[in-house]
């Protein structure tokens, strides 16, 4: 749990900000006046969500303030406000996986006081990728849930109402049941044995074995 905590503050300062820095881009500054376009993890922080991540594999922070009518195009930019914060998560874990690979390639670090470096980068890969899925998951109050809004018809508009207003008990009836590990941890063990693989190739490059 004590190695998950720098991965996990990195997690939701760069998902949260990666919303913040999106829907800025796209014309709401809401999040910005607001002082959420940080990556400050304490800006972020929300007390469940940081507990269901630590104990649980995976969890949330505390939204971004975006008002969907200063978007540009509201339908469409709330699904790529949505999509930042999974884009970001991803590539931080795809970083600290290669860094992890390109730092035990080159340096021995057992018996110095570096010792634990590679589990705590290795940790808060995993924890990013974690947070990424899990909130790609398509239902309310996750990201997912805006992004398949855009593709649902307006005829479900009331069908999604009824989901948005049960959608948090849902949710957590699926993590009661264990259904959301059975979805999300495959798709992590295989995000992450695609980024290993590209780390390693990467370090073979970087680093040349002799002869």
């Amino acid at each position: 749990m004590i190695l998950r905590i720098p991965g996990f503050l990195l997690g939701i300062s760069v998902h949260e900000y990666a919303h913040a820095r999106m829907a800025y881009k796209l014309g709401d500054d809401t999040a910005a006046r607001a002082g959420r376009m940080t990556i400050e993890p304490w800006a972020h922080l929300d007390p469940i969500g940081a507990l269901m991540l630590l104990f649980f594999g995976f969890g949330w922070a505390r939204p971004v303030p975006v008002d969907p009518y200063r978007l540009r195009n509201p339908r469409k930019d709330m699904a790529k406000v949505a999509l930042a914060g999974p884009v970001a998560n991803l590539l931080v874990a795809f970083v600290l996986e290669t860094s992890t690979v390109l730092i035990f390639s080159r340096l021995r670090l057992i018996g110095t006081r570096w010792t634990y470096l590679t589990d705590i980068l290795r940790s808060g890969a995993m924890v990013n990728a974690a947070l990424a899925f899990f909130n790609l998951i398509p239902l309310p109050p996750l990201d997912g849930s805006k992004i398949l809004r855009v593709y649902l018809p307006y005829s479900f508009e009331g069908i999604w109402d009824f989901i948005e207003r049960y959608g948090f008990l849902i949710l957590m009836g699926l993590v009661y049941l264990g259904v959301v590990g059975a979805i999300i941890q495959p798709l992590i063990r295989v995000y992450m044995a695609a980024v290993y693989r590209v780390a390693i190739r990467l370090s073979l490059l970087i680093f040349p074995l002799p002869g």
